[in-house]
């Protein structure tokens, strides 16, 4: 939920009005699919013209972008607690990935929905995708970064390679996440193993 103390009047509702598009549209899409809702389906849920969606978004997919990055405040503050952390590196490697997969549960149905669409609808995610990325990395690069200084990782692998390898397994944990679903055992079990071999390759050289 979106901060909206010292705001007026008009800028809460602005505030209001965007979250209950974005909460509507994804309840949606959850139960229908992303192609298969329109604009006016979104905004008669939302009890606003259509017209007011196009002041906050030009697309469905700008909808989707702003529910995934509107989790972005809960990672980095993951993240920040998690760089404090003198713990091995798979256990915190872990905890960041069971801490989203924790903060996505309720939403366990759209996220299917998306890997669904992402994959079936490439070329139209794509510039999205890209531009989510320069959200999602920068914490992630510091992370590692902060891995690096304290010697808890290799030097010879640059943070931007392993942030894309890190993404990259953890794309596929969330899928098998996403297929199946509650109450996770399988994914936990495999979360841990992926980060213990994951760890164990970044090992620092001395």
């Amino acid at each position: 939920m979106t901060v909206v103390t010292n705001l007026s009047r008009r800028e809460r509702k602005k505030i209001a009005s965007r979250e209950r598009i974005v909460a509507e549209a994804i309840e949606l899409f959850s139960r229908h699919g992303i192609a298969e809702v329109t604009v006016d389906q979104i905004a008669a849920a939302a009890d606003i013209g259509k017209g007011t969606i196009y002041n906050y978004f030009e697309t469905k997919e700008d909808i989707i972008v702003a529910f995934l990055v509107g989790f972005e405040p809960e990672v980095q503050d993951a993240l920040a607690s998690l760089m404090r952390s003198q713990r091995p590196v798979s256990t915190i490697l872990t905890e960041f990935i069971t801490r989203q997969f924790k903060m996505k549960e309720p939403y366990h149905a759209f996220v299917r929905v998306f890997l669904a669409q992402m994959l079936l609808r490439t070329q139209q995610f794509l510039p999205y995708m890209v531009e989510m990325q320069k959200t999602i990395d920068p914490p992630l690069e510091k992370l590692f970064t902060t891995l690096l200084q304290r010697g808890a990782i290799r030097t010879d692998v640059a943070i931007p390679e392993l942030v894309m390898v890190f993404k990259t397994i953890q794309l596929g944990l969330t899928a098998l996440w996403a297929v199946e679903g509650p109450p996770f055992k399988g994914t936990e079990s495999v979360v841990k193993q992926e980060m213990m071999l994951f760890a164990k390759g970044l090992e620092s050289r001395k």
